[in-house]
């Protein structure tokens, strides 16, 4: 779909980055009861058998990463901020994905006398060698960089003692650097009623709105998705928690080109639903969570995607904790007319064991696995990563 790849700056992008510069300046300068600075330093082995994730022409590589986190947070009597920032430096044996990263996210979460509300901006400078497992599948004989801004803000507030509205706005734009993907923006949004049915549970019923944008190729697509949503949000003890939102949405494609001739404008339904459970004791905790919505790909055009996310933690010694995670997912294209549907999982199984007061051994084993409709069959990679962590424990706090 696509015969350039042009960046385009200014806009929303900048405006990302605005919310951002002001969520960091607000972290920095509110005047806070508490402040405190958490930083670490990792240092990964990975050996990968298909880094590509492709059926064919596999490829392996092996070498090291650097991470460098560094987390500042604020905490007062009604708002609490957050700025995690962190640089990643990768070297392989096959110099096409070695890669230089960084991440920087700033959170702010306000207390209202009957509501909440809260704000987020971030930047993220990665490569496809990390991204696109989560999205299109295709990584590429050499990492491509990718850059995503992100910006969102949520709220709600009771106006009774049990009725009120609730509200949210999320905004993303991602640009690649490789002519083999797309440039998009996706603004999502819901609002709606809520009803404090308890202490512990609150019922919600919300209009649910999305817009994906993609003119970075020969044909413009866009996408606008008008639903709605009903559930709960439930904490029915101290340790477990769930919550359930289902809906469906209707969602119409205009597709428009000068240069060739575009597919028909598409309106398509889709089945909306967020649901999760999380458990806690005193030496494991169990996270699961479902989601079905359209969703925004580097493949140009709105995908229908349904994803599955399991994490289990055990506590096994004082010294030692081990991490299993299934990640899952099947997604297709809105518009029936374009092939392109794909299938994924992976598997993550880790152990870490604290050989000092604020350093860490860990290893991790990562199978994954894909099935892409435009390719030959099946893929599946095995990966290895072997690691040294230094993670202070005690944070560096000071109040005012």
């Amino acid at each position: 779909m696509k015969i350039t790849n042009v960046r385009r700056v200014g806009g929303p992008e900048l405006s990302c980055r605005a919310l951002l510069l002001a969520v960091l300046c607000c972290g920095v300068s509110v005047q806070a009861d508490e402040y405190s600075l958490k930083y670490g330093v990792t240092a990964d082995y990975e050996y990968n058998d298909n880094v590509a994730l492709t059926p064919d022409n596999k490829i392996d590589i092996s070498g090291g990463q650097l991470g460098i986190p560094v987390a500042f947070a604020t905490r007062s009597e009604r708002l609490n901020t957050s700025v995690d920032a962190e640089a990643t430096f990768s070297r392989y044996n096959e110099s096409g994905y070695n890669s230089d990263d960084q991440n920087l996210q700033g959170k702010l979460d306000y207390v209202l006398e009957r509501g909440e509300l809260a704000a987020n901006a971030g930047f993220k400078r990665d490569s496809t060698r990390t991204t696109e497992f989560d999205d299109t599948g295709v990584v590429g004989l050499d990492a491509s960089r990718v850059e995503t801004a992100t910006a969102g803000g949520s709220g709600s507030y009771l106006f009774t003692e049990k009725n009120g509205v609730t509200g949210g706005l999320d905004y993303r734009q991602v640009d690649y650097q490789s002519n083999a993907f797309d440039d998009y923006s996706f603004v999502t949004g819901y609002g709606g009623w809520i009803n404090q049915w308890n202490e512990r549970t609150r019922l919600r019923l919300q209009a649910y709105a999305s817009r994906y944008d993609n003119d970075d190729g020969d044909i413009d697509v866009k996408s606008e998705t008008l639903g709605f949503q009903t559930g709960f949000d439930s904490h029915l003890s101290e340790r477990f928690s769930t919550a359930f939102l289902v809906g469906w949405a209707t969602t119409d494609t205009d597709f428009k080109s000068d240069t060739v001739i575009p597919p028909g404008d598409d309106s398509s339904d889709s089945l909306l639903l967020q649901a999760s459970v999380s458990y806690r004791e005193e030496r494991y905790q169990l996270d699961a969570k479902i989601k079905s919505e359209p969703s925004p790909t580097g493949n140009g055009t709105l995908y229908a995607r349904h994803t599955l996310n399991l994490a289990y933690r055990y506590r096994v010694t004082e010294r030692s904790r081990f991490d299993l995670g299934l990640i899952g997912g099947q997604q297709s294209a809105v518009d029936n007319d374009i092939k392109n549907d794909r299938d994924w999982a992976r598997v993550i199984l880790r152990l870490d064991y604290r050989i000092a007061e604020d350093w860490y051994v860990a290893g991790r084993y990562q199978y994954s696995y894909q099935d892409r409709q435009q390719a030959t069959g099946d893929a599946f990679s095995n990966a290895v990563y072997l690691s040294l962590i230094f993670q202070p424990e005690n944070l560096l706090t000071w109040s005012r």
